[in-house]
């Protein structure tokens, strides 16, 4: 009779750290470098769980994990084959993810914008009454569509503290983006 031995499959972090690099991938956005980062995560599964229960795998175990069904001849015809497929796949992955984020984004600060503005309709007494609060609804409604997004200024922001960073660090080429209003340069 062969004696079962428990086995604890909890999440822990460190075990699942490269798988979860390898799936995520996919989100980096040049196509064929996020496949080499996928590989390279991917290749490093089998020593990652070995170091997490502070052992080490016999030579050739890793490399047997990570082996292809297929030989290595037909590996690279198989992958040269669907190079262009995937690469068509993957840009147009990047792109949609492009325009969810950028969506999310819109919806975002749309959003920020209602709360802001009803919270300070609160404060001012706009909404004592079902007619005031429609006519503070109609200018929260007129205030949102003329304005522009709250986010646009945050990311200013924030990509000129990162040219400013680069350009401290000595990074040559540094951007720096010109924020709008007057000028801070003596003038």
């Amino acid at each position: 009779m062969i004696e079962q031995q428990y086995i604890q499959t909890d999440f822990k972090w460190p075990l699942y750290a490269d798988a979860t690099l390898a799936g995520l991938a996919a989100l980096f956005p040049i196509p064929l470098v996020d496949m080499m980062i996928e590989d390279r995560f991917r290749r490093r599964i089998p020593g990652a769980v070995a170091r997490y229960h502070h052992r080490s795998l016999p030579t050739g175990v890793a490399e047997e994990l990570n082996q292809s069904q297929r030989g290595w001849f037909g590996t690279t015809v198989l992958f040269l084959a669907q190079l262009p497929f995937k690469l068509i796949l993957r840009l147009s992955r990047k792109i949609l993810y492009f325009f969810a984020i950028k969506a999310a984004t819109d919806q975002l600060s749309e959003y920020w914008q209602r709360a802001f503005l009803m919270n300070y309709m609160l404060n001012a007494g706009h909404l004592e009454t079902p007619k005031s609060a429609a006519q503070a609804r109609r200018a929260m409604d007129e205030v949102i569509e003329r304005s522009p997004s709250p986010l646009l200024s945050v990311a200013r922001v924030v990509v000129a503290n990162v040219g400013v960073c680069l350009a401290r660090c000595g990074v040559r080429g540094a951007v720096r983006i010109r924020q709008p209003g007057p000028s801070n340069h003596g003038t």
